[in-house]
């Protein structure tokens, strides 16, 4: 019988092959060992590094393409080397093979990373790996203080530094599931010009939402243990939320920023104002969106925009199949429908 609760193998050959790493951002491909120590040191942070007698000699190759405090990378040395960066200091990284193996140390724990099993690696642990011959990996760097600020915003005072994760990360698990399920969604925005996920409004939600998969999904020091329930907010206290979303729902809103402005963690906002209006703080800001796509499909002096796509893009929605699924539901009409009243009545 068909074993239902295990999921699809997640495909990372299609992940190396998307079309962000291409020529453009190739940074370097050598086979002088002080050259790609030096490229790649740039990129991370000075390492030792060194070839393991094997088959192959070196043949390092990097593909290097970032924006804010992401970027995506795929790095390969063509030999079996030892790299030893000692601590990461200033950044998170995940490291997925496209095929081979790695050994990873790091700080206590050792394990053996494959296509289906990746290094999640935190800065203040210390690090030593030695990767397989032939091992190239696609690499997701987070800036640290982009996960500690978000850690601070969702966890409050219960968050005390520094976030170290279980360094081994299984992509058959839930939480793999749902990261290898962003990734290729990040690589595609990453290659496509004024993709409407590189719109600020998309791509804080999406970058919550990646380290949220972490954060929420792979066992850490920021969040293990905590329990406490959150306290409830008082209803004036919420109705103020509710008038600052209103008055910067064109911002790109996170529930960090809001939870900042408010000045309480994200997970007591979350719960206060969830309590009170029956949805999240997130929920209430895609709702008045989403009455702001109407207002400009069917309103001829709204905007000079004429175009679905360009108007739900403008307002952070990425994906317009959702979108379009949702407008529907909310409204009982397509987007397209309510456009064409606005043609109409023009």
């Amino acid at each position: 019988m068909e074993n239902r609760s295990e999921l699809p193998r997640f495909d990372v050959q299609g992940l190396s092959t998307a079309p962000c790493f291409n020529r453009d951002n190739l940074l370097m491909q050598s086979t002088d060992l002080e050259e790609v120590r030096a490229i790649v040191g740039k990129i991370f942070r000075p390492h030792g590094l060194s070839v393991v007698t094997g088959v192959h000699g070196l043949l390092g190759r990097m593909h290097h393409v970032r924006h804010g405090d992401v970027s995506l990378n795929l790095l390969d040395y063509g030999s079996e080397v030892v790299i030893d960066p000692g601590r990461l200091e200033n950044f998170f990284l995940l490291q997925i093979p496209i095929h081979g193996n790695a050994e990873i140390e790091c700080g206590n724990r050792r394990f053996v990373s494959t296509p289906q099993a990746a290094s999640l690696l935190s800065p203040s642990l210390p690090l030593r790996m030695r990767w397989g011959d032939a091992c190239p990996q696609v690499i997701l760097r987070i800036e640290r203080g982009a996960i500690e600020e978000h850690c601070e915003k969702h966890l409050g005072e219960s968050f005390s530094r520094p976030v170290e994760f279980e360094p081994e990360l299984s992509l058959n698990s839930p939480a793999g599931s749902c990261l290898t399920h962003l990734l290729p969604l990040l690589a595609d925005a990453m290659s496509i010009d004024n993709h409407p996920l590189m719109n600020p409004l998309a791509f804080n939600q999406f970058k919550s939402t990646l380290i949220n998969a972490l954060l929420y999904g792979q066992s850490n020091t920021a969040r293990d243990g905590i329990r406490r329930p959150a306290g409830a907010l008082a209803p004036l206290f919420v109705r103020r939320v509710e008038e600052f979303i209103r008055a910067n729902v064109q911002e790109p809103l996170t529930i960090e920023s809001i939870a900042e402005h408010a000045g309480v963690s994200a997970s007591r906002l979350f719960s206060g104002f969830k309590n009170y209006y029956g949805m999240s703080p997130m929920g209430y800001v895609r709702q008045l969106r989403l009455e702001r796509v109407r207002q400009e499909l069917v309103t001829v002096e709204a905007s000079g925009i004429t175009s679905v796509t360009e108007i739900a893009t403008k307002w952070g929605f990425a994906h317009l199949g959702r979108f379009s699924v949702e407008y529907k539901k909310h409204f009982g009409e397509s987007p397209s429908a309510s456009l064409r009243c606005r043609r109409k009545s023009g």
